[in-house]
């Protein structure tokens, strides 16, 4: 099961792309900033993608599989290609980790 969420929006569990398109879709209005997928399967809530939209139009996307170490970003050009890494993600679709160029993020200290 996944719980979907953007800023300011209630969670949806849902397990539809169209459903995180919409919330996508919202962000590129610029109605929200953010879109969080977590799964609920893992109670630490550190198993999760999310996605927000640059100021020049692009997107970063993330990904994190239960801990700091596993913690990966991207920048893409459009929502379509940020909705793709989402729900292929999301759905566990083959092949999405390889459709883009990743790099860990790390947490200073």
């Amino acid at each position: 099961m996944l719980k979907a969420f953007n800023e300011s929006g209630p969670a949806w569990e849902d397990r539809s792309e169209d459903l995180l398109f919409m919330l996508m879709e919202d962000i590129e209005r610029g109605d929200e900033k953010f879109l969080v997928v977590e799964r609920l399967a893992d109670r630490s809530q550190q198993t999760y993608a999310q996605s927000a939209r640059n100021a020049d139009g692009t997107y970063v996307v993330e990904y994190r599989d239960g801990s700091p170490q596993n913690h990966f970003g991207t920048t893409v050009e459009d929502i379509r290609s940020a909705h793709s890494l989402i729900t292929g993600w999301a759905f566990e679709l083959p092949g999405w980790r390889d459709s883009a160029t990743w790099e860990r993020i790390s947490f200073g200290s």
